[in-house]
């Protein structure tokens, strides 16, 4: 009888231990697949964002690269055009006397003193910077008088002015022209006339004529018997091989050439020599006694070899 009741017993507790473990392999399975497909999910999102780092990382990389090769050009670009420019743009006075004239030795003391000077007594407010080199006088005089519109001398509108070389030898007697020389280009004979076309209209009225006055006892600006008293230009040969010939190749303006530029385009060049602060040379004209009422057009230069454009 035992036996029979636990027959029973057993078919049911078989029945229900066979229950439950369907019903656990129904969530094993499940839960088997989910954490699969969480496993390949996971390990795409991680392979994603690697690549995406990783992606990014480049184009940053890249970023930075470019950045910093855009960055060297533009300096490139600017210094080159900056030096290549003749007359560069406006610079505040002051602020171009700071960065010039540092620390406190005697000479930046002095110039930070000149340039204050400059500023708050004669009102300059900027600075124009010139390109340095043995031009830059002639350059910064012809800049001014073309921007401020001036009109040239009436002898340099004459017709014939291309003639003139030839018209100083032939009618003239100046056979000194064909020795005219052009720093590194190479002109000899007359083959120089067609280069003396462009160079010595200085010299019209100028020189060669106040030279001829001169032997006849005429009187004449003192510049120019000053001109022809110095050892190294009696006459006016000598005046162009020692002097005329090296301004642009060796050499810049010298004061008297910067009177004989002013007398030739009839301009009165006034000077602010700020190496001689605190004296009577400070602001120096050039010739002193124009002999007519001619325009004012204005340098500055910190040693009498390099000038630049005030702006008021």
């Amino acid at each position: 009888m035992k036996a029979t009741r636990s027959a029973p017993r057993e078919r049911e507790r078989s029945r229900t231990t066979s229950g439950s473990d369907q019903v656990h392999s129904w969530i094993l399975v499940p839960s088997q697949v989910l954490h699969a497909v969480w496993r390949i999910a996971r390990a795409s999102v991680m392979t994603a964002l690697s690549l995406l780092s990783a992606t990014l990382s480049y184009f940053r990389s890249l970023y930075l690269y470019l950045g910093h090769q855009l960055k060297w050009w533009i300096g490139y670009l600017q210094r080159k055009f900056k030096r290549n420019l003749s007359v560069e743009a406006e610079v505040d006075l002051l602020s171009y006397c700071a960065r010039e004239w540092k620390g406190e030795t005697p000479r930046a003391r002095l110039m930070r003193k000149a340039y204050e000077e400059l500023f708050w007594r004669y009102h300059v407010k900027c600075v124009r910077p010139v390109k340095r080199d043995n031009y830059d006088a002639l350059r910064s005089v012809l800049f001014q008088i073309f921007s401020q519109g001036l009109s040239f001398p009436s002898w340099m509108k004459e017709k014939d002015i291309v003639k003139l070389p030839e018209k100083l030898l032939f009618s003239q007697g100046c056979n000194w022209i064909q020795q005219y020389s052009f720093g590194p280009e190479k002109y000899t004979g007359s083959n120089v006339f067609g280069k003396l076309r462009k160079c010595v209209e200085l010299l019209k009225l100028q020189v060669t004529e106040v030279y001829e006055q001169m032997k006849t006892n005429k009187i004449v600006p003192s510049l120019f018997r000053l001109l022809f008293s110095r050892e190294s230009s009696p006459d006016p040969l000598s005046f162009m091989m020692n002097h005329l010939n090296s301004i642009g190749d060796t050499c810049g303006l010298d004061q008297i050439d910067m009177f004989i530029l002013g007398y030739s385009l009839q301009v009165k060049i006034k000077v602010f020599r700020l190496f001689k602060f605190n004296s009577r040379d400070f602001a120096v004209y050039y010739p002193e006694e124009p002999l007519r009422e001619w325009p004012e057009i204005s340098l500055l230069t910190e040693n009498d070899h390099q000038y630049h454009i005030p702006v008021f």
